[in-house]
C-alpha cells in the first residue's frame, strides 16, 4: 500500500510587489533546460546564475535580464565579487534549483527576503524561507514545484531555448563546410554519455543510422559528441556511407543547439543533448535505459517526441556502472527504427499540411 503523502504547505507570496527574481542553476545542460518552464512562469525582472560552461544556453535569451556567470570552482575573491553583484541586483525572490552548499550560501547572501530551496538538506534547508516539496515524477514539474511553494501559477510546458541568429548562421556555415547539401533531411545521432548505463551501443547507432540513410535518399546523418568522444563519433561515421554521414565534434554549445534545431529528428541517450534537442524544437527520440521517461523525458508526443524504454525488471535504478545492462540491450535497432521512421513520417505530413 502506498502511504498517503500530505499536500505540501503553501505559504503564499503575493507576486504583485515582486520586481526582481533570481534563478540559480549552475550546471548541467539538461538540468538547465528543465528549469526553462519555471523561467517562463516568472513575471518579473530575472537574473539567472549559472557556470561558464553552461552560460551559452542562456546568453541572449530575452526572458533573462541579467546573466550572472561564475567559474566552476570560484575562489574567495570571485565569491565576494559574486555576492556584491547579487546584492546590486537585489532580488525579492531567489530560487535555488541546485541546493548544494555553495548555492545555498549564495541564495542566503543575495539579500532576498524570500528564498526557495529543498528540504532534507541539513543546514542548507535552514537557509530557505520556503521549501519546495514536489509531488510529481516529471523533472519539469519538479522545478515548477518551487514556484508552487509560493502559490504562484506555473503551468507545465515543454522547455524552449532561445537560439540567436548568429548561432543559426554559424551552424548553417559549418554544415556547408562539411558538404551537407541544402535541403537535406538531417537526423542527429548522439552516441555518447558520461555513464555506461546511459550509452546505447555504437554498433546499434551504426545500424540505425544506416537504416535511415537507406530509407531516405536525401538523408544525412550527423553524429555528434564532445572532445572526449571524438574517436567514438568517427568510428560510427566511418562505418556509414561516405558523404552522407558527418562528424560533429566539440562544436560550441550555441552552434550545436542551432544545429539540433535544424534536424528532422535527433536520437540520443539519457544525457544533456537529449534535453537541448527538445528545447531546440527538434523531434527527439530518447533512448531511455535506467530512468523512467515519466521523470526524465516528460515531453509530449504531440510535438513529435518519443521515448524508447524497455521497462527492465531492475529499472529504474541509480547505477552509473552495471555488469548487466539489460535496460540497454533490450532497446533494439528494430524498435528504435520503428519509432524514428514514424517520427520522420509525421514531420513530413506536417510539412505538407497533411493530418
Amino acid at each position: 500500500m502506498i502511504p498517503h503523502r500530505p499536500a505540501p504547505t503553501i505559504r503564499p507570496v503575493d507576486p504583485g510587489p515582486v520586481r526582481r527574481v533570481l534563478l540559480i542553476r549552475p550546471r548541467y545542460l539538461g538540468d538547465i533546460c528543465l528549469t526553462l518552464p519555471a523561467l517562463d512562469a516568472v513575471r518579473a525582472q530575472v537574473a539567472y546564475l549559472t557556470e561558464r560552461e553552461s552560460a551559452p544556453l542562456i546568453e541572449g535569451d530575452p526572458r533573462v535580464d541579467e546573466l550572472i556567470v561564475v567559474p566552476r570552482s570560484p575562489g574567495p575573491r570571485e565569491n565576494i565579487t559574486l555576492i556584491r553583484r547579487l546584492r546590486r541586483f537585489a532580488p525579492d525572490v531567489a530560487f535555488d534549483f541546485f541546493c548544494n552548499p555553495r548555492t545555498a550560501l549564495w541564495t542566503a547572501l543575495s539579500g532576498s527576503r524570500v528564498r526557495v530551496g529543498y528540504p532534507n538538506k541539513g543546514w542548507r534547508s535552514a537557509l530557505y524561507t520556503h521549501q519546495s516539496r514536489p509531488r510529481t515524477l516529471s523533472a519539469v514539474g519538479f522545478h515548477l514545484a518551487s514556484l508552487a511553494a509560493l502559490g504562484w501559477p506555473a503551468r507545465e510546458t515543454t522547455p524552449r531555448l532561445h537560439i540567436g541568429e548568429q548561432a543559426r548562421s554559424e551552424a548553417a556555415a559549418a554544415l556547408r563546410a562539411l558538404g551537407v547539401p541544402e535541403g537535406a533531411v538531417l537526423v542527429g545521432f548522439h552516441p555518447g554519455a558520461r555513464w555506461e548505463t546511459r550509452r546505447w551501443f555504437p554498433e546499434r547507432f551504426i545500424e540505425l543510422a544506416g537504416r535511415f540513410l537507406s530509407a531516405r535518399e536525401d538523408g544525412v546523418a550527423l553524429v555528434s559528441g564532445g572532445p572526449a568522444e571524438a574517436d567514438l563519433v568517427r568510428s560510427i561515421v566511418s562505418a556509414l556511407p561516405p558523404r552522407r554521414a558527418h562528424a560533429v565534434v566539440a562544436w560550441p554549445i550555441a552552434r550545436f543547439v542551432a544545429l539540433q534545431a535544424r534536424c528532422a529528428a535527433f536520437v540520443c541517450g539519457d544525457t544533456g543533448p537529449l534535453h537541448t534537442a527538445v528545447a531546440a524544437g527538434a523531434p527527439t527520440l530518447g533512448l531511455m535505459s535506467r530512468n523512467r521517461p515519466a521523470m526524465f523525458f516528460p515531453y509530449p508526443a504531440s510535438l513529435g517526441h518519443r521515448a524508447y524504454y524497455a521497462r527492465a525488471e531492475c529499472s529504474p535504478c541509480d547505477r552509473d556502472v552495471c555488469a548487466d545492462l539489460r535496460c540497454l540491450r533490450r532497446l533494439t535497432v528494430e524498435g528504435a527504427w520503428n519509432l524514428l521512421s514514424a517520427m520522420l513520417g509525421e514531420r513530413a505530413r506536417r510539412a505538407t499540411g497533411g493530418s
